[in-house]
């Protein structure tokens, strides 16, 4: 079995891990089709990325998430802009990140870094704010179908 140190070491290194394979496969697909035919796709991701500060940052001011006994975790909401990005790439990854976060939040859980609630009510409230922004272009092309 794994010490709380070890577990540690693993869930501090999900995120960072998310963002390199999220980093590579943008980059490739940027030198294959160009930075201009890609340039929607990362500014999705950046503009998700600076939602997780920004509601972090409103719910510090506010206390929106207290005010339900609750906590915002930004490791779930930072996650999700990754997992959502690479879900868009295509079907295995869409399992393998949907997988590998439902594991990460398992183990949040297991370590007290949230509760379930916490987890649920962050992906509840930025999920589909993430999936908008990074799914746009799948969207489009399926409203005008």
């Amino acid at each position: 079995m794994l010490t709380y140190q070890q577990l540690d070491v693993i869930a501090d290194s999900y995120i960072p891990t998310l963002f390199v394979i999220s980093m590579v496969i943008l980059a490739m697909d940027i030198f294959k089709l160009g930075f201009r035919r890609k340039s929607v796709e990362f500014s999705s991701v950046i503009i998700s990325i600076i939602i997780v500060y920004f509601v972090m940052m409103l719910d510090n001011s506010l206390r929106i998430w207290p005010a339900f006994d609750l906590d915002y975790s930004t490791h779930t909401a930072l996650s999700l802009v990754f997992v959502v990005y690479l879900s868009s790439k295509n079907k295995a990854l869409l399992i393998l990140s949907v997988l590998s976060f439902w594991l990460y939040a398992l183990l949040m859980i297991y370590q007290e870094y949230h509760t379930a609630t916490d987890i649920v009510s962050t992906s509840v409230v930025l999920l589909p704010i993430f999936w908008a922004l990074i799914h746009r272009k799948t969207l489009t092309k399926t409203a005008l179908s």
